[in-house]
């Protein structure tokens, strides 16, 4: 349950590391204070950065796709953003993108640059703080290729995390949008209309409250891929009750029957009742793939129960865990 019990292969018969991984994601991120103390902190000079302008859709290049697992949103044409990763200054063909974590304070640095490929929720939160779930988590999914070793890899991954707090208040402006286009079925995909806009950087805290903590980690969902630079920042944006209600919603358990065609014939009392022959089930995560290609919107569902769509806290068995304080 919730990435416990997780066992496969990849397409290409290799086993997941999902159970067997020593450097798995998330974790229980531990107090900052208790961080600082033992000398665990980011110098200024080594701290990623993030800039993202504005996602402006045209009508058909901006995707908000349910996956039955989270809510996603890609860009479909190029997207200048800039978020740029410390590296030693003289890294070699075996330099990771984790290195930043072992590197001393006063080692001469380098930058690599962390090009976004999309960014989706979890609820609740995976990352927890100091034992402390929240309600909604996001994460901007990076790729970098500038290293030698993720060139020859086919790139390397950086995630960063952002925690939402319940508001008594109205709702974000800032996922209105999104929320807006969010499909509520399983395999459906919107685009988001024409003109409207995502400030992906506004959704994380403001730059003078960018506060992180910062591991070596892995892929959150099977095949649980290891050796990614997670970034969890620790001020909590907003999401109002009804945003956080729909976004559970779209991804909830949920029971399904087959919409009747428009050209069926009403069955006489000798025929079989509709219920006999309407296909009824429960939707979830993989519900498409059975009979794939389907169109969700040829379903009509109901809630059965809130689903769970986030992996358990996972053991850091020794990994080393940095802050970086804004400045």
């Amino acid at each position: 349950m919730n990435g416990d019990d997780w066992v496969g292969v990849d397409a290409a018969g290799k086993p997941w590391v999902c159970a067997s991984g020593l450097r798995q994601s998330p974790i229980n991120v531990p107090p900052t204070h208790a961080l600082e103390h033992r000398g665990s902190t980011i110098p200024l000079k080594h701290q990623t950065t993030w800039s993202y302008p504005a996602i402006v859709s045209n009508g058909s290049n901006v995707e908000v796709i349910n996956n039955g697992h989270a809510i996603q949103v890609e860009w479909l044409s190029p997207y200048a953003a800039d978020v740029e990763i410390a590296v030693p200054a003289q890294y070699g063909n075996k330099t990771t993108i984790t290195a930043v974590l072992g590197m001393g304070d006063n080692d001469p640095v380098s930058t690599v640059r962390a090009t976004p490929l999309q960014f989706h929720f979890h609820s609740n939160s995976e990352h927890l703080v100091v034992g402390k779930y929240y309600p909604l988590e996001m994460h901007i999914v990076h790729k970098i290729t500038d290293l030698p070793a993720c060139a020859a890899a086919g790139g390397c991954f950086s995630v960063t995390g952002v925690l939402f707090e319940l508001a008594d208040g109205g709702d974000n402006p800032l996922l209105k949008a999104i929320w807006a286009a969010m499909p509520m079925r399983e395999g459906a995909i919107n685009y988001l209309p024409a003109g409207a806009e995502i400030h992906l950087e506004d959704l994380l805290p403001p730059a003078n409250a960018r506060d992180y903590v910062t591991y070596e980690g892995s892929l959150t969902t099977p095949p649980c891929t290891e050796g990614l630079l997670w970034h969890v920042m620790l001020k909590a944006q907003k999401i109002s009750h009804a945003q956080w209600n729909k976004y559970k919603k779209a991804v909830a358990l949920k029971d399904c029957e087959a919409a009747a065609v428009a050209n069926e014939t009403v069955p006489s009392a000798a025929s079989p009742s509709p219920s006999a022959t309407v296909h009824h089930r429960h939707h979830h995560r993989r519900l498409l793939e059975e009979e794939a290609p389907v169109n969700p919107n040829d379903y009509t569902c109901k809630v059965v129960a809130y689903g769970a769509n986030y992996r358990s806290s996972q053991k850091l068995y020794g990994r080393a865990v940095k802050i970086g304080r804004a400045p």
